[in-house]
């Protein structure tokens, strides 16, 4: 059903990021002329490579599919196509470093990225990805005013996934703290869901809907709100199948050696205080036998978070949330068959994992 959009996508994300990089790429990107440049074509390709095999290993694009169908769906065609670096380039760029943090040892099925190219590649190249979709706004033929307010819009937005990933590293690095729900759904809509709002904001700006100062505009306005309690759901759907069934390209319960203060451990520890101390024992044995393989810490906390209903409670605020945006979705976007491509999106369960 997403052929088209995703073609076009690529194809938007190559020119960012092109398979074969010179020095004509290097000088756009720096802002200099070919006569300043003294640099060799195989350092900017070794420098670039991390991102560029990360793109490569593909991923659901879902945030970037919310975006053009948006667009579409208010009568701007492929009129946002151009933008879409600016919410897939930083979204896999955070990706990089999330996992530099985390520790993760996978990511998309393969080796995290810093497992394969080093951690300081890694993070040089997960920096430069926040910073380097910022041409395409250089590049676009936008009214000055409507390119000012996006900026405006998306620097705010990378604002707050820094302090929602903050707030996620702080819980989990506090050995007997654990978050309330209000919270963690903060978090989640500073992580997740301000880049889906993005996307949708962008998508309807495009589109004609926001004019030249589309932030104002209320319908802009709640389609962004719209996306963004779909990505807060999307997140816990993703912290739930983490604990149950897996998320495709991870291991089941990475969570747990993570120590992530996900909502099902909230919902846990909420109603049965007297196992924080408990949790936090099995948060620290995971992470201590996880490079043995050893399970068994792993396989207790999922016992504890499954067997008192805590998954299961916080699977049916996921799906609350879903439920939420889509019926909002539907009253702000006119039925046509890009609406439908977005509910369809959202019903059929392909953004179960937001960070894909």
């Amino acid at each position: 059903m997403y052929d088209e959009q995703l073609k076009r996508i690529e194809i938007v994300l190559s020119r960012i990021l092109p398979r074969n990089i010179d020095s004509t790429w290097i000088a756009s990107v720096v802002g200099v002329g070919m006569e300043s440049l003294h640099v060799k074509h195989n350092w900017v390709r070794d420098l670039t490579e991390p991102g560029r095999a990360l793109l490569r290993r593909g991923g659901k694009r879902w945030r970037s599919l919310a975006c053009v169908l948006t667009c579409e769906a208010l009568g701007g065609g492929s009129a946002a196509d151009e933008l879409i670096p600016l919410i897939e380039i930083p979204h896999n760029g955070s990706l990089i470093i999330d996992d530099i943090e985390d520790n993760s040892p996978i990511r998309r099925g393969e080796p995290a990225i810093h497992r394969i190219f080093g951690e300081d590649l890694a993070i040089n190249m997960g920096n430069l990805m926040y910073f380097l979709p910022t041409i395409v706004l250089k590049r676009s033929n936008l009214h000055p005013t409507l390119r000012a307010a996006i900026t405006e819009d998306w620097l705010a937005v990378m604002r707050r996934l820094h302090i929602g990933q903050g707030y996620d590293i702080i819980w989990h690095n506090k050995p007997n703290y654990f978050p309330d729900e209000e919270a963690y759904l903060q978090m989640c809509n500073f992580k997740t869901g301000s880049l889906a709002g993005l996307a949708a904001r962008i998508g309807a700006a495009v589109a004609g809907t926001g004019s030249e100062e589309y932030a104002e505009q209320e319908e802009v306005k709640k389609l962004g709100c719209a996306w963004e309690t779909l990505g807060c759901g999307f997140q816990i759907m993703d912290d739930v199948l983490n604990l149950t069934d897996g998320v495709t390209g991870k291991r089941r319960g990475d969570d747990i050696i993570e120590g992530k203060r996900s909502l099902p451990v909230i919902y846990h520890v909420e109603r049965n205080p007297e196992d924080s101390f408990r949790l936090q024992k099995l948060f620290e044995r995971a992470k201590k036998t996880a490079p043995q393989d050893d399970r068994r810490a792993i396989d207790e906390a999922l016992e504890l978070l499954i067997g008192s209903g805590a998954a299961l409670r916080a699977r049916l605020k996921g799906q609350n949330l879903l439920i939420q945006g889509r019926d909002e979705l539907k009253k702000l976007l006119p039925d046509n068959q890009a609406r439908f491509a977005l509910i369809h999106l959202i019903d059929s369960g392909m953004l179960r994992s937001p960070d894909s």
